[in-house]
């Protein structure tokens, strides 16, 4: 803890009235999608591995993008003669298939009541609220922060944040009922209330719109609450539990109401521990400490992440580019370093950040459906309002080799970018369509 005098000392663009600072440490996780990524790996993983089902033979884990679901019917499966099928959409090619299961597990966040909907039996579990956050390249924030996250109580009384990230700032977050019918945007209201949260803190440092590089807003999967305020509904989580099918002879329907990054990891393990007990199979591994994806021996210190880097660099990949394939992949860069050395590469022309060989890598390994995919959620690039017309022109014809895109289908991934990305996330880029 810190008291008036040693707190502007140490954050002297603090406002000049301010009491006490306290300063803790604990974990961040900068890039949440690619945690994903991992974890959806990882899985996969151990389903190649094979598992024992309740028939005792092996079973295989498969985790498939761009999937929606669109209806449930009580036809059983026919390996166990119970269950329900599901009636799956893929919403790259429009393809509808069924799917049979003795058991669903409806983890769709926000969107939990609006799948039951689907399945033909409508719930009101959710009462999820939209929290919408601003990324600034703003110098002068940055280095009022000095290197700390920011983090307190606005006037209205939701704890708020300011948060540096690399050479960009996150500012956030808000907490609005939100309606699932709609997108999820950040608006201009939100934005004035970031810039007023700032003037809270640092009342010097003036922030405007030709500041922020990308917006973008989430929706927590809460609980229903009634009248309780968002930013006071509690953010744990329940599992409801549903047989569907006459007299419960169908699918048993887990749903999962609430949970979030935090405790993701005991939530899964809980949920799971209810999918055994269903199967009546026994639990034979924790995850509990398993680490994730790339976090699996990587380096402890700065020491140890330098010398990573240096036995990873090669002709034409210097630190800063081998340093960013640590950073995106984790351990699990060095899989990407051998397919980069496998063949000739080379850097794009827009960024040095990705080559030819890795995005045909993220094409083949990280299920990329659209090109926009590659910015918002396979990189930082449109977090760090990197994306530029150029670089979705080129993005997009590397990508047309292993998605099998011809023009018309590249023309369309480039404008439906454009869209996301401005609609989404108020970045403007202009392209002509090569």
């Amino acid at each position: 803890f810190r008291t008036h005098k040693a707190a502007l000392e140490e954050l002297p663009a603090l406002r000049p009235d301010v009491k006490y600072t306290a300063t803790y440490f604990d974990a961040s996780v900068h890039n949440p999608e690619r945690l994903t990524l991992d974890v959806l790996q990882d899985g996969e993983k151990a389903g190649r591995a094979g598992f024992a089902g309740t028939s005792g033979q092996g079973a295989t884990a498969r985790a498939s993008n761009y999937l929606s679901l669109q209806s449930m019917s009580s036809a059983p499966n026919p390996g166990t003669g119970k269950g329900g099928t599901v009636r799956l959409r893929d919403e790259l090619t429009g393809e509808e298939f069924d799917f049979t299961a003795d058991i669903i597990v409806n983890t769709t966040g926000a969107w939990v009541d609006l799948t039951n909907e689907a399945m033909g039996a409508a719930s009101s579990f959710m009462g999820g609220t939209k929290g919408s956050h601003i990324v600034l390249d703003h110098p002068g924030l940055l280095a009022a922060c000095r290197g700390r996250e920011i983090f307190f109580e606005h006037t209205d009384g939701r704890i708020v944040l300011i948060y540096p990230m690399g050479d960009r700032v996150l500012v956030g977050t808000t907490d609005v009922d939100a309606d699932m019918a709609e997108d999820a945007i950040c608006t201009d209201g939100e934005i004035q209330y970031f810039f007023d949260l700032i003037g809270h803190v640092f009342p010097s440092i003036n922030v405007t719109a030709d500041d922020i590089v990308y917006t973008f807003s989430g929706v927590r999967p809460l609980p229903s609450h009634d009248a309780t305020q968002p930013g006071f509904v509690s953010r744990d989580y329940r599992i409801e539990r549903r047989a569907s099918g006459d007299k419960g002879s169908g699918a048993v329907v887990l749903s999962l109401v609430g949970g979030k990054w935090t405790t993701f990891r005991a939530l899964a393990e809980h949920l799971t521990n209810d999918v055994l007990a269903e199967l009546g199979v026994q639990r034979k591994v924790s995850t509990a400490q398993l680490p994730i994806g790339g976090g699996a021996g990587f380096p402890a210190d700065e020491a140890g992440e330098q010398k990573w880097i240096k036995a990873h660099m090669a002709a034409g990949r210097d630190a800063d580019r081998t340093a960013g394939l640590l950073t995106r992949y984790g351990t699990r860069a060095e899989a990407v370093i051998e397919y980069l050395d496998a063949e000739p590469d080379q850097p794009l022309r827009s960024t040095r950040e990705l080559s030819v060989r890795e995005l045909e890598f993220m094409a083949a390994n990280e299920q990329v459906g659209h090109l926009v995919d590659v910015f918002i959620r396979r990189t930082s690039l449109a977090f760090r309002g990197l994306v530029t017309g150029e670089l979705l022109n080129e993005v997009a014809e590397v990508l047309s080799g292993p998605l099998k895109w011809d023009a018309a289908t590249r023309a369309a991934e480039i404008k439906h970018a454009q869209d996301v990305l401005q609609r989404l996330h108020r970045v403007e880029t202009h392209s002509l369509v090569s």
